[in-house]
């Protein structure tokens, strides 16, 4: 965790505190992310998103889909990837960075997906940090009106005795 004052001048405490979604359109920015995250031990699983099977198949490769779930390899179902996610495969490593390279040509095809994917990574990239894990994604594109907003919200939630309607009925 970020604990002393020289944690906050770490790379990824400026990544991580605007989410752990970040995007980048020049590739020596981009390159010069990877190689921050690298030096401060990060394990980077990087992406080509060239095709969306193509995308499929890497994402399938970084989760170890079909050893852990013993399915064939994710099919696109963002249900499916919100449960790999929940048990993301560390491993040794207590930080990861996903490096998605070419952004662009999943999101321009499929947006919706596109927006899912994120949304489901900033979601668990929360949910990681509160076991000691960093889960972070470095996205490249080549659109410079990218955007992909709302990602990760979160509502006020009912605490675990009254989270049932009927548990506040009167």
């Amino acid at each position: 965790m970020f604990r002393t004052a020289g944690d906050f001048d770490r790379a990824d405490w400026e990544l991580l505190r605007h989410g752990a979604i970040t995007l980048y359109w020049r590739d020596g920015r981009f390159e010069a992310g990877k190689a921050d995250l690298r030096a401060l031990g990060y394990r980077l699983i990087e992406i080509t998103c060239a095709t969306p099977g193509q995308f499929r198949r890497a994402i399938s490769d970084a989760l170890e889909w079909t050893a852990r779930f013993g399915d064939e390899p994710w099919d696109g179902n963002l249900n499916a990837l919100n449960d790999g996610f929940s048990r993301f495969p560390f491993g040794d490593d207590a930080d990861v960075a996903l490096c998605l390279r070419d952004f662009h040509v999943i999101a321009g095809q499929q947006p919706e997906f596109a927006h899912g994917v994120l949304d489901i990574v900033e979601d668990w990239s929360r949910n990681h940090l509160l076991t000691g894990h960093r889960l972070l994604a470095l996205v490249q594109t080549s659109d410079l009106n990218f955007r992909c907003e709302g990602l990760g919200g979160r509502s006020a939630s009912w605490n675990a005795a009254e989270w049932l309607n009927r548990a506040r009925e009167v």
